[in-house]
């Protein structure tokens, strides 16, 4: 077996241990923004029109992904233009962990009335069969992503960018997904004949099989043609994988539930992208002084986002006297009307998160057995699990280390089978906790395993994903606790 640190390298600024110097001062703002992504950008301009104290926390390229990749997005305008209309330099450069921020040998300690949290997505280090080395798309636009054939996982737009991003620096690219469809058909039909001058071909209803010897095999869904297997010769695999950071959700104790749509564990939120406080039952009861702004509220293009950061600090002035409340809801009114027709998957998501499943007030996570987390079909028994496969390259830890956990807190060995004869007693299965999975606490950890983790280790186990972060309820599994 290879040594996890000559496959996968967790290179990011976020990958360095946090350290908070021996002692902090006080700094109070009206409004602290964590993050210069879009969003959060857009938020800060409009805020500013109100004469309000607004700080800006952020590490980084301002703009976050968005600033590094110079292609048009579905607009024709590029990310990078967007990010230079909002282009500011008072921005605190460090990194705020829940309490203080810090920043280099400087330590603050905010106070404040209004929290927006603007901290993006991250890329996940897919777990593919081999582990081949695997490099976030941000980590592979701002250096060089090590080697010239490069096998790009991701459909979405931000995936497509990328390649072509890459393709234009002189790599050979192939993109792919496990997705039946390509994930974001309407920026591929914009971007196609593009695709095709660059040499990049696009393939989706992929399956990775393995890695070995420089040589990824897909096993590709044709379907009335049925399966062809593919071999690609390749470098290493950029991963255009997000899921959103929930990093300082957790460490501010806001509950977070898996979205399908976006295939990540999110905050529930209203409509304009306050965070909503919940009960014991996981209903909502009331909203908060926190606030999703851009691809926490969900990843979505690039003038969505600044759309909805304006709407956002639209709100918050309304809430604090400076605003009229109706210019708010008309705001809200014309931004969910313009994501029905653009993005209705986030017209639809908005519902679920401010109103409920079935509109019952009660966010219900979907059954995990149909989570797609990974870039192939879910296993059917151990034997069909790659054990060496790296999920955290901070740690280093292995699928196997993971089933050695949960059978040694089952006093047993586990078996994994996922029908629906079986499900019932894995769910009764008793889970590790994250501390028990890695070697955190670090930024590094906290932010890139959290939440890929809890999908990987829920799916396998056929467990809820906020089951792996805060256990069974107690109420429905009372006998196997």
């Amino acid at each position: 077996m290879n040594d996890h640190k000559d496959i996968m390298e967790c290179r990011s600024w976020h990958c360095d241990v946090l350290r908070r110097p021996g002692s902090c001062s006080e700094e109070e703002f009206d409004v602290l923004i964590i993050g210069a992504g879009i969003g959060g950008l857009a938020a800060a301009r409009e805020l500013s029109r109100y004469d309000l104290k607004v700080g800006i926390v952020n590490e980084g390229p301002l703009g976050g992904h968005h600033a590094l990749d110079r292609q048009p997005t579905v607009t024709d305008e590029t990310a990078a233009s967007i990010v230079e209309r909002y282009r500011t330099e008072d921005v605190i450069r460090g990194v705020f962990d829940g309490e203080v921020v810090v920043s280099g040998d400087r330590c603050i300690r905010p106070r404040y009335r209004h929290l927006i949290l603007n901290t993006g997505g991250l890329e996940m280090y897919t777990p593919i069969p081999g582990s081949p080395k695997v490099v976030p798309a941000s980590e592979a636009l701002m250096g060089e992503p090590g080697g010239r054939r490069l096998l790009v996982w991701g459909t979405t737009e931000w995936g497509l960018r990328t390649a072509m991003a890459l393709a234009e620096r002189g790599h050979d690219v192939v993109v792919a997904d496990n997705s039946a469809y390509l994930r974001d058909v309407r920026y591929y039909q914009k971007v196609r004949d593009r695709l095709q001058k660059l040499g990049i071909e696009v393939i989706h209803s992929a399956i990775a099989k393995r890695f070995k010897d420089g040589v990824m095999e897909l096993s590709v869904n044709l379907g009335k043609r049925g399966w062809e297997r593919r071999s690609l010769k390749i470098d290493g695999v950029v991963s255009a994988v997000r899921t959103v950071n929930i990093y300082v959700p957790l460490r501010l104790g806001l509950k977070v539930f898996y979205s399908f749509e976006l295939n990540s564990l999110v905050p529930r939120r209203n409509s304009f992208g306050e965070i909503l406080m919940l009960d014991g039952k996981g209903k909502s009861a009331g909203g908060s002084n926190i606030y999703a702004a851009g691809e926490l509220y969900g990843a979505t293009y690039a003038h969505i986002e600044e759309a909805q950061g304006r709407l956002l600090a639209v709100y918050l002035a309304s809430k604090m006297g400076r605003e009229d409340p109706d210019k708010a809801a008309k705001a809200l009114e014309d931004f969910r009307a313009r994501i029905a027709l653009e993005a209705n998957w986030l017209y639809n998501l908005d519902l679920r998160l401010s109103r409920g499943t079935d509109y019952t007030d009660l966010y219900v996570e979907p059954n995990v057995i149909d989570v797609p987390g990974w870039p192939y079909f879910w296993p059917n028994g151990l034997d069909e699990i790659d054990g060496d496969q790296i999920v955290c390259p901070c740690t280093g830890l292995k699928i196997s280390d993971v089933i050695k956990i949960v059978e040694r807190i089952n006093k047993g060995r586990v078996e994994i089978k996922v029908t629906s004869d079986s499900v019932n007693k894995l769910r009764h299965i008793k889970m590790p906790t994250l501390a028990e999975l890695g070697g955190g606490p670090s930024p590094c950890f906290e932010t890139l395993c959290v939440p890929n983790l809890a999908i990987i280790i829920g799916a396998i186990f056929a467990q809820k994903p906020s089951y792996v972060l805060y256990g069974k309820p107690k109420q429905l599994y009372e006998s196997a606790l």
